[in-house]
């Protein structure tokens, strides 16, 4: 046995000494200490602390502490060069084998595998302050396996030239480079390797470097996690990426890149950032939580997404830009802060059966001159549009679903084109389709429902094809045109269930009937204002406030100054007396003229607004306002936000009335506000707050219905339920409304219904006790029928 120990009598007193001197192959054993040595085996020799590991440290001030020429092997020793200018461990031309040893340098690198040498590294930990802790040029190939390289002063592993690594169940702590460097045509093979608190990319792969890793965790970076810009091929297979300062996946590599199942999660920039020309494929991969843009695709790249996850980043899902050509299988999107998808800037994208749910902003971007080819995509619950496309006219859309919009389901802005084929476009909060100026649009077999206004909404002169659709149950039009054009085409068009009728234009011959300047006059809800009983001062108030409309839009389309005008409404006056019903009315007519989206009505109350904590109103109120865009906003008993009125709190009451007053503002051309109560107090609420009397310009009054309108309204109940007043009837029912007190609980119309129900219960009562009843009796009312109805009637 050779044994190497200073103070023992018969044993080596050096290392190298003992190594000169030993037969091939033999085994050194070094007894505890620390000695300083250069060594630099000619034979195959094997050098192993005889205590074990952290009992012997070699240790020199210049030169490798071991250069292995021939095979060596060394184990369980501590080796600490502090020669700036060379490695601590060099393997030149032989094999070098370190198995539980500890390597401290302070060069450039502190192990280095180079021309015909290879590494095998086992157990062991690698420190270097000022440089690499593992460096590898040669092509011969080396290992490195269960080894914690800390602390490095550039990168932790470097295969570079030609070198050629193979790397297993390793650790890079806090390298002031990269955790994993490869360039030159560097070669590396590995999998279970942790890199955490990297300066630079955690991994970095260039010039003609490859690699093939499984389970690469990069943590806690500062900066990029991974960047592959490299010529040749890259896998990448479930590996990781949490909590880059920057982007957590650069893709910049005209190689064949693939990335299958693999996470980012927690980057501040982008979690997937393809660039550069970049191919390849991304399959299986998830991006979540991401504080910017979850997969970014730009500069032509050509990558090939599939059954690509992102979640709740703070930016958009993805966007392709500057020529990118993506193609996009199963690709799922939710929570984004921003937009789910953006095709812009001339990219041309592919996506198959895509899933976005709850996008900030819009589902699906279409803009400046990009390309889309949307097969199979659910677009459910966004907060603004589900899909659109402005400024491009090459986007087409096939069996999708857009669900829940928090605007229109598709808006088709400024020089847009879209062709629709086979979707479905539902619950929208504005219209399902709208084509603004200038849009173009090719719809067929497409379904539009259950939207809160139009199904469809033509406000271009441009192109619009309609083809075999249907619109069922919008709040607004079917179909409405709100401009003269000859370009509307109609084929096969089923509208039904609508809340107001169709208005495209297009007669037998296809020719313009119904331009919007002239709505107002034949318009259904016009004639439906017209036919209340009584209002005579209402209907003449709006109808001024309709041709004044009228005469705005004629103005801006001469290109003169619009009037000066405000379209938020006081309505005062007592319960019943149908406020509601015309400011529903109003709405739609506005609608039909084109200055409101919809003209859809979204009654509240001060139950609505206030919240009953601090902070609260100014949500709800916001919630309930922003249901109103494109529409009207009647806030009944409006006075009761007051802050006399206390409730839940004068100040919660005046904080919805701040709320309102600065929204109003904001959007003061997207919706009209009406407050109604009770003429005194809306006085007295007007005076409360100074930017209310600026808002609100006029007051409409409805006055009580005289006692012969509501005799008109009992009539109108018969006739609509099949009975028949007789003229006693009529003559006390006269008589019995003008001696009812008008005061506070007076009820108007409703009094009116109410007495009728009454009457049509004692005529019941009346006839059950009569043996021959005949289909008149049955029928008529009669004087009789209002016994027992006196003063106490509900009202």
């Amino acid at each position: 046995m050779i044994i190497v120990s200073p103070g023992t009598p018969g044993c080596h007193r050096s290392i190298a000494e003992a190594v000169r001197t030993a037969p091939e192959g033999a085994t050194v054993h070094v007894a505890p200490g620390q000695y300083a040595e250069n060594l630099a085996p000619s034979t195959p020799v094997t050098i192993t602390a005889e205590d074990g590991p952290d009992t012997v440290e070699i240790t020199t001030e210049r030169g490798p502490v071991v250069s292995a020429d021939v095979p060596t092997k060394l184990s369980g020793l501590t080796l600490r060069s502090t020669d700036p200018e060379t490695p601590a461990c060099v393997a030149g031309a032989g094999l070098l084998t370190l198995t539980e040893c500890r390597v401290e340098a302070a060069a450039w690198a502190a192990v280095y595998a180079h021309g015909r040498g290879s590494l095998v590294a086992r157990d062991c930990s690698v420190g270097n302050s000022e440089g690499a802790g593992v460096v590898v040029t040669s092509s011969a190939g080396s290992s490195v396996e269960r080894c914690t390289i800390t602390r490095p002063g550039t990168s932790g592993i470097v295969a570079a030239e030609h070198g050629v690594l193979t790397l297993r169940s390793s650790t890079v702590e806090r390298a002031e480079g990269n955790g994993l460097c490869l360039n030159g045509h560097g070669r590396v093979d590995g999998e279970d390797v942790t890199i955490i608190g990297a300066l630079k990319p955690a991994l970095a792969v260039e010039e003609q470097a490859s690699a093939t890793l499984t389970r690469l965790a990069a943590r806690e970076n500062r900066g990029v996690g991974c960047y592959l810009a490299t010529t040749s091929t890259v896998e990448l297979t479930e590996c990781s990426v949490d909590g880059a300062e920057a982007d957590g996946l650069l893709l910049a590599s005209t190689g064949h890149t693939v990335l299958e199942q693999c996470t980012v999660a927690r980057s501040t920039q982008h979690g997937l950032r393809i660039t550069g020309g970049s191919t390849g494929v991304v399959r299986d991969c998830t991006i979540t939580g991401v504080r910017g843009t979850g997969t970014a695709l730009a500069d032509e790249a050509s990558t090939e997404l599939e059954r690509l996850t992102v979640r709740d980043c703070t930016g958009t899902g993805l966007t392709a830009s500057t020529g990118a050509t993506p193609t996009i299988h199963r690709l799922r999107i939710t929570d984004p802060a921003g937009a789910a998808v953006e095709i812009t800037t001339g990219a041309r994208a592919g996506l198959d059966n895509v899933e976005i749910e709850r996008a900030g902003e819009v589902g699906v971007l279409v803009a400046d001159d990009g390309s889309a080819l949307v097969h199979g995509c659910s677009v459910r619950d966004t907060n603004d549009s589900g899909v659109v496309v402005t400024r491009s006219t090459n986007a087409t859309f096939e069996d999708c679903d857009v669900h829940r919009s928090g605007g229109d389901g598709v808006h088709i802005g400024d020089r847009g084109g879209i062709r629709l084929n086979r979707c479905r476009v539902r619950s929208g909060r504005a219209s399902g389709t709208r084509i603004e100026p200038s849009g173009r649009a090719e719809l067929s077999e497409s379904e539009f429902a259950e939207n809160e206004a139009d199904g469809i909404s033509v406000r271009s002169t441009e192109t619009v094809v309609l083809r075999d659709c249907t619109a069922t149950g919008n709040r607004g039009a079917g179909l409405r045109r709100t401009v003269p054009s000859e370009a509307l085409t109609v084929e096969r068009f089923t509208s039904t269930g609508n809340g107001f009728p169709d208005a495209h234009g297009v007669g037998d011959e296809g020719s313009y009937d119904s331009a919007a300047e002239g709505a107002a006059e034949r318009s259904e809800p016009m004639r439906e204002l017209t036919s209340l009983v009584g209002l005579e001062g209402v209907k003449h108030d709006v109808t001024t406030l309709v041709n004044l409309n009228k005469m705005a839009k004629r103005r801006q389309e001469a290109g003169l100054s619009a009037p000066p005008m405000s379209r938020h409404l006081v309505f005062a006056g007592a319960p019943g007396t149908g406020k509601t019903t015309v400011a529903r009315l109003y709405g739609a007519v506005l609608a039909e003229l084109g200055v409101l989206a919809s003209g859809h009505l979204v009654e509240v109350s001060r139950a609505d607004l206030v919240a009953d904590i601090v902070g609260g109103t100014a949500i709800k109120t916001t919630e309930e306002f922003n249901k109103a865009l494109g529409g009207v906003l009647f806030v009944d008993e409006a006075y009761t936000l007051s802050s006399s009125s206390g409730g839940s709190g004068p100040d919660f009451g005046k904080e919805a009335v701040d709320t309102l007053v600065k929204l109003m503002e904001d959007h003061r051309d997207e919706v009209v506000v009406i407050a109604a109560g009770y003429s005194a107090e809306m006085r007295e609420f007007m005076a409360t707050n100074p930017g209310l009397e600026s808002r609100f310009s006029r007051t409409i009054e409805f006055t009580n219905y005289t006692a012969e309108e509501l005799v008109t309204i009992v009539r109108q109940q018969c006739a609509e339920h099949d009975y028949q007043l007789d003229e006693s009837a009529a003559e006390a029912l006269e008589d019995y409304f003008e001696a009812l007190p008008k005061d506070g609980t007076f009820g108007n119309g409703r009094t009116a219904r109410k007495t009728f129900e009454r009457m049509v219960d004692q005529q019941a009562s009346r006839l059950s006790v009569s043996p021959d009843t005949s289909t008149a009796d049955l029928t008529r009312l009669t004087a009789e029928d209002l016994d027992g109805i006196g003063a106490g009637t509900p009202q």
